[in-house]
């Protein structure tokens, strides 16, 4: 949170999503069964109670994908988010929005909610119990 506060909205975001690859292994920690990317997709999946896709380049894909897929691995590997994915301030105070911009910019946009709502669902994961004690 201090790395959003202080306007680094990547490296916000690579960090929220390294915690929730973590916790996602935590959950699923048998790698024969699971691989890195289903347990991620699991994970974020399990934290909202809406299933949401969206277009990115040209093909539908579900959130937790283009989260896994283009945030994270691009953050982690390439170290900086694609060209056409952005970050939008919120309509409203929690809101999770996600827009897929068409011509001129095609620009896929996700809502500052989305950083909490990772985070969130990390601190509550009840794998983490150990790590998150009032």
């Amino acid at each position: 949170m201090f790395l959003w506060e202080n306007g680094r909205q990547e490296g916000a975001f690579l960090s929220a999503l390294v915690a929730v690859a973590a916790t996602s292994r935590r959950r699923f920690p048998n790698r024969k069964v699971v691989s890195d990317r289903e347990a991620f997709e699991w994970f974020v999946s399990a934290a909202h109670t809406v299933h949401l896709s969206v277009e990115y380049r040209g093909e539908v894909h579900p959130i937790e994908h283009v989260l896994y897929k283009w945030l994270r691995c691009e953050l982690v590997h390439e170290g900086e988010v694609p060209f056409d994915i952005a970050f939008m301030p919120d309509d409203y105070p929690g809101s999770l929005s996600v827009r897929a911009g068409g011509v001129p910019e095609f620009v896929l946009k996700f809502s500052h909610g989305w950083l909490h709502h990772l985070v969130g669902a990390v601190v509550a994961a009840p794998e983490n119990g150990d790590l998150f004690k009032s």
